[in-house]
Formats: structure tokens, sequence, C-alpha cells
């Protein structure tokens, strides 16, 4: 019975450990507390689908790569960045 406990002891540890070197899932896809997608779009709350569309293209457009192609890199960096955030915005109000 002492054994079996020990075991038991022993195997939790290890799963224990084991689990810690995994990689870990990646947080929740929801927006930060004060992130504002409609914000990010330049759209008012409840403004139709149209609307909505049709921002998030004008914005893709502002920050496409061959549009900032000749501003180095770090301004190319930011751009992508943006771009990422304004599909974020615009999954989150497309699927609203």
């Amino acid at each position: 019975m002492i054994r079996l406990v020990i075991l038991l002891a022993f195997a939790l540890a290890v799963w224990r450990v084991v689990r810690s070197l995994l990689p870990q899932p990646a947080p929740p896809r929801g927006a930060p507390p004060g992130w504002n997608p409609w914000a990010v779009l330049g759209v008012t709350r409840g403004a139709p689908a149209e609307a909505i569309t049709h921002a998030y293209r004008e914005r893709m457009k502002e920050y496409h790569p061959d549009r900032v192609a000749g501003l180095g890199v770090e301004l190319q960096e930011l751009a992508h960045l943006k771009t990422v955030e304004i599909q974020r915005a615009y999954d989150e109000l497309r699927t609203r």
C-alpha cells in the first residue's frame, strides 16, 4: 500500500514537470481590456455591416505592404502590426 502511494506521488510529480515543459496554449482570442474595435476601424457603434467593411478596406489600403515598401524596415513592421490590429477588429465586428 505504501509503495502504491509513493508510486502515485512520484507519477504526479513527473506529470507536473512534463506538463510545465510542454508549450502552453495561446491565450483566448478576446480583446485586451480597453481595446475598442470600432475606434480601430473609425466607425461608430451599431454601424451597418457595409460601413464596417468599407472602413476595413480603407484602413487596409493605408497600411498595405506595397504602399509602405519604400519607408524602411521599422515603418514596414509598424504597418504590419497595424494591419494585424485592423484585421482583428474587423473579425471581431463581423462576428457580432
